[in-house]
């Protein structure tokens, strides 16, 4: 892995944000997703650290009768039984950073979904 420039915001207390380029490392794209492809076949909560980032991983969840809270319509919640369904997702990175995620919302069964947040990478 090479080096790469991010441009990142600082925000101070006491004067006006400044921009930065600071150099990290970004992963190749298909290690990560070979990586997010165990922890798929695993079906099992993963929280962790590759190639110097946070990575989680949360798998399917399906549940018949689920309790959900829902908004009342007068400024409260009611709990009310229903079926929930979340697909299984993988993310890796920070958010304005350099981020990626793959979210299997057609079923696990199918290929995931990808996004990638890299506008702040200046190689990119």
């Amino acid at each position: 892995m090479n080096p790469t420039l991010v441009t990142v915001n600082t925000h101070s207390d006491n004067g006006p944000s400044r921009a930065v380029n600071v150099p990290l490392f970004i992963p190749n794209l298909d290690e990560v997703r070979a990586l997010a492809m165990r922890l798929h076949a695993d079906a099992q909560p993963y929280q962790g650290r590759a190639w110097g980032w946070e990575v989680t991983y949360e798998p399917e969840v399906t549940e018949s009768d689920a309790e959900v809270e829902v908004a009342d319509g007068k400024g409260g919640f009611v709990t009310e039984i229903m079926p929930l369904w979340m697909a299984a997702s993988f993310t890796i990175g920070e958010s304005g950073v350099w981020f990626f995620s793959l979210l299997w919302e057609n079923g696990v069964d199918q290929p995931p979904v990808e996004f990638l947040d890299n506008r702040n990478v200046i190689d990119a």
